[in-house]
């Protein structure tokens, strides 16, 4: 859309991504120089596209994808391993994360089980993560977004990476990965209505106790 900045158009795809997926329990982790816990995991569907929205404003021109990762994996630290469980990553850009939190990291959501996806929103002239040149012999330091994505690719749990240039491609990054999570949800559901399992046992518990009183009436005839 005209005048349409990055984050404005991502909330507005998360919003309509959300808007498919009605079972799923959603959290929103924030971050830039920091990261700031929004959201935890909820299911419903206006706190969540409340959150989302809030996101659409502007930012400090910082990118702290460590904290941000951290903190998503945390929401998933008292909730059963069930259907799908991933973390959808979205930057302009990458921080460089210390050896530390990379090891975090990778123990974490391995232990969760998660998946992790980002989306990489890439200025025309920006750095391509993808770009042969990085992969063999580069000889000067890396660009960070590189950097991040090699270290993704070596965590033991499942990866992929996009870069979306417009919204076009932004959509088709959120509906590509709308497609790999369709893992079955288990879940209890109560159903209404009442136990009468009591009043059955009571009731069979006297119709015994009338039968062995019978039983003990009986008179027997002499032949």
């Amino acid at each position: 859309r005209v005048g349409e900045t990055k984050s404005v158009a991502a909330a507005r795809i998360m919003s309509d991504f959300v808007s498919q997926r009605k079972n799923d329990m959603i959290g929103v982790v924030t971050f830039s120089n920091s990261a700031m816990y929004v959201l935890p995991l909820t299911d419903s569907r206006e706190a969540i596209l409340a959150a989302i929205s809030a996101t659409a404003g502007n930012s400090l021109f910082q990118t702290n994808i460590g904290g941000g990762l951290t903190s998503a994996v945390s929401l998933f630290e008292r909730v059963p391993d069930s259907g799908s469980r991933a973390i959808i990553l979205i930057s302009d850009g990458a921080g460089r994360v210390g050896a530390e939190v990379q090891q975090k990291l990778r123990d974490w959501l391995e232990r969760y089980n998660l998946s992790l996806y980002w989306v990489v929103l890439r200025q025309p002239a920006g750095v391509d993560i993808f770009d042969p040149k990085y992969q063999d012999h580069y000889e000067e330091m890396l660009p960070s977004e590189v950097e991040l994505y090699n270290y993704f690719k070596l965590l033991r749990t499942p990866f992929h990476a996009y870069q979306a240039e417009d919204p076009k491609s932004l959509a088709a990054a959120i509906a590509d990965i709308n497609q790999k999570e369709k893992k079955p949800i288990k879940y209890f559901e109560k159903i209404p209505g009442q136990d009468y399992s009591t009043h059955c046992f009571v009731t069979a518990a006297l119709l015994m106790i009338a039968l062995l009183t019978l039983k003990l009436i009986e008179v027997r005839s002499w032949l």
